[in-house]
């Protein structure tokens, strides 16, 4: 397998934001629910600014949904999660507001000296960089999108903290419920990740490294075979070196190398491109979600990945918008189809 770590990825349309920092006493006053450390160790607060529009509540939806128990812990407005970076613990967390265009963050972590790639990466987990306005107006020139764009301006695509961590999330995701993968790699974490204390009661674990995950033993979780050799697999990669995961990866050779692995085909591959690589022209097309979606109301049946690939020519350079946009619409038209069945 070849190594594809320090390759790169172009990105457009994406803006460099102004973050502003402060340090406040784990003792003074905070937001209710933020994590303060109990020990009385100092916290960092910034703002971290945005380019309207921005729909962070689709946003913590999404990642709601998706929460790791004892990782990760949403609100309507916020989003709190551990974290694990350079061999040290912490946690973070971040709050919306309408009309500010800014998030207002607070970091529980002892070395400062890594502020500002912990910022980076909590950038990328609400994709922070994009610019709505510029996206929303090519994927609105599609006759398909149009109307979708126009009900839901500024959705973004949702990053994640850890590519290793998203990978064993996309891989547990495969064929099941999102409920039910978010149980799956919640054990994983209770299992292996370590114990964890700070003031958000909610986040008691930190998720586990490869090299953790390699070391372990993924039985008696309801965790099928395959799954867990292709977790173990990408451990492995990842571990030894062979596989980084985040926005330094180039996406086809990304997708080419972790497809080689039994149990992975292209919709874990591109789904992983779209949030830990955040490549914005990453298509899951074999989705099935996706491909309802995508299909007009004449159709007697969903698209093939094939059909949904053809038409997504007009979308490229920002497909993952498009693929946000389209689950988007369907949860929306969904939640309609049960309000009526219930009047």
């Amino acid at each position: 397998m070849t190594n594809i770590c320090q390759q790169t990825q172009y990105h457009t349309a994406y803006s460099s934001q102004r973050c502003s920092t402060l340090l406040l006493n784990a003792n003074d006053h905070a937001p209710v629910g933020q994590n303060l450390n109990p020990r009385g160790r100092e916290l960092v607060e910034f703002t971290l600014s945005y380019l309207a529009p921005f729909d962070w509540r689709s946003m913590l939806t999404f990642l709601s949904y998706r929460s790791i128990p004892g990782v990760e812990h949403v609100t309507a407005n916020s989003y709190a999660r551990t974290i694990h970076y350079e061999g040290t613990e912490g946690d973070f967390s971040a709050v919306f507001e309408d009309g500010t265009n800014q998030v207002r963050a607070y970091l529980n972590y002892p070395d400062t000296h890594q502020l500002c790639h912990i910022i980076d990466r909590i950038k990328s987990i609400f994709d922070l960089r994009a610019d709505s306005s510029l996206i929303d107006g090519h994927l609105a020139q599609d006759k398909l999108l149009q109307p979708m764009v126009k009900q839901f301006p500024g959705l973004r695509v949702p990053g994640c903290w850890d590519g290793f961590e998203l990978a064993v999330r996309a891989i547990l995701g495969q064929q099941v419920t999102v409920k039910a993968a978010s149980t799956l790699v919640g054990r994983i974490a209770d299992r292996y990740g370590r114990a964890y204390k700070c003031a958000n009661s909610e986040l008691t674990r930190v998720f586990p490294s490869a090299a953790t995950v390699v070391r372990g033993k993924l039985n008696r979780m309801g965790i099928v075979n395959q799954r867990i050799a292709a977790i173990q697999s990408v451990a492995e990669l990842v571990n030894e070196g062979e596989l980084q995961i985040d926005s330094t990866t180039n996406t086809k050779a990304f997708v080419q190398l972790i497809s080689e692995i039994k149990g992975i085909g292209a919709w874990t591959a591109n789904y992983i491109s779209m949030r830990a690589l955040n490549d914005p022209n990453a298509l899951p097309y074999s989705d099935l979600i996706l491909r309802r979606a995508a299909t007009s109301e004449e159709a007697t049946g969903p698209l093939t990945g094939r059909q949904l690939l053809e038409i997504s020519g007009s979308w490229v350079p920002w497909r993952s918008y498009a693929v946000i946009l389209l689950w988007r619409n369907y949860q929306h038209s969904r939640q309609i189809i049960r309000q009526r069945v219930w009047q």
